[in-house]
């Protein structure tokens, strides 16, 4: 009997009180989940406005081309300028090596090789498993929507992206945007056999967004630009 009084008052004294300090908590937590999301996505925010100086610890490979028009053949059609595959430099990852802009929704930022974070600091970062411009393959690249991609959200089906790399300048004709969860993975096809430029960036812009959940994905079809062969 007095075994059962002792632990009936631990009970009552230590445990319960215990339990109770517990499950408020995980209420308070569930409570104030979304403010602190918020408060998680407006510091994030805030560190990527100021993008720190990181550049010390990335390369450039990137020169600014030379006039790659060519005088048209008598037909009227340009011919397709080809480059060969020994003449291009490589990136490798952490180099910045090739430019990208929109001019009439304002974007322009240094393409590197690579898109981890001190990569999309300061600029845009092109995923490893996808191609560089010329190979006629996919060239899929993302950046943050708060900093180099945030005119992202103004782009419209016929908006003219221009990649500008050592050995060419490259024209791609947005044909569509879409919006795919963060971790679907039919956003896109690193196997086809066409050259397509594929932008992302976190969606939606707003700022007290919570959480982004989603990807906004911006699709160009190559319209002009060197072969590489």
């Amino acid at each position: 009997m007095i075994i059962s009084r002792r632990i009936r008052r631990l009970m009552a004294y230590i445990y319960m009180p215990l339990i109770f300090t517990i499950l408020g908590y995980v209420l308070v937590y569930i409570a104030f989940k979304p403010i602190i999301n918020i408060g998680v996505s407006i510091t994030s925010m805030i560190m990527a406005q100021e993008i720190p100086d990181f550049t010390l610890d990335l390369e450039s490979i990137y020169v600014e081309p030379q006039d790659m028009e060519q005088d048209d053949e008598p037909t009227g059609e340009v011919p397709v300028k080809k480059v060969g595959l020994d003449d291009v430099v490589w990136p490798s990852y952490g180099q910045h090596y090739a430019q990208i802009s929109c001019e009439r929704i304002g974007l322009e930022a240094p393409i590197y090789m690579g898109d981890d974070d001190s990569i999309t600091r300061v600029g845009v970062g092109q995923y490893l498993g996808s191609f560089v411009p010329g190979y006629g393959k996919i060239i899929l690249i993302g950046g943050h929507c708060t900093t180099f991609f945030k005119p992202l959200k103004n782009v419209k089906v016929g908006d003219v992206f221009v990649v500008k790399t050592s050995y060419g300048v490259y024209q791609y004709s947005v044909s569509k945007t879409k919006v795919f969860k963060a971790d679907d993975m039919k956003a896109y096809d690193l196997e086809q056999d066409y050259e397509q430029l594929i932008l992302y960036t976190c969606y939606p812009f707003r700022l007290l967004s919570g959480s982004r959940q989603q990807r906004l994905f911006v699709y160009a079809d190559k319209i002009s630009g060197p072969q590489l062969h």
